[in-house]
């Protein structure tokens, strides 16, 4: 897969009116959370970043991307649609 493609994208919204990223691969999640993350680091965003560079390089699937951009969005008490099915 390139660039960590996920099979289904995460819409996060990044807090303020109208601020949300379409999320579609591991190589955006983890631009996203260098560059645009309303909240500074903790565990799960600094886990998720190095997973989502690992699946770029090859060395993690997408899919466990997908689940950590995921936990960190929960860490940062982020609204994600439509789906939140691995934040329980």
């Amino acid at each position: 897969m390139e660039h960590g493609d996920w099979r289904s994208p995460v819409i996060v919204d990044l807090g303020g009116a109208g601020r949300y990223a379409i999320i579609t691969n591991a190589l955006d999640a983890a631009n996203c959370m260098s560059d645009e993350w309303p909240v500074n680091g903790g565990p799960a965003v600094d886990e998720a970043v190095l997973l989502c560079l690992d699946a770029v390089l090859g060395k993690a699937s997408a899919e466990e991307a997908r689940r950590a951009f995921l936990d960190a969005a929960h860490e940062a008490g982020l609204s994600v649609r439509p789906d939140s099915e691995s934040l329980h």
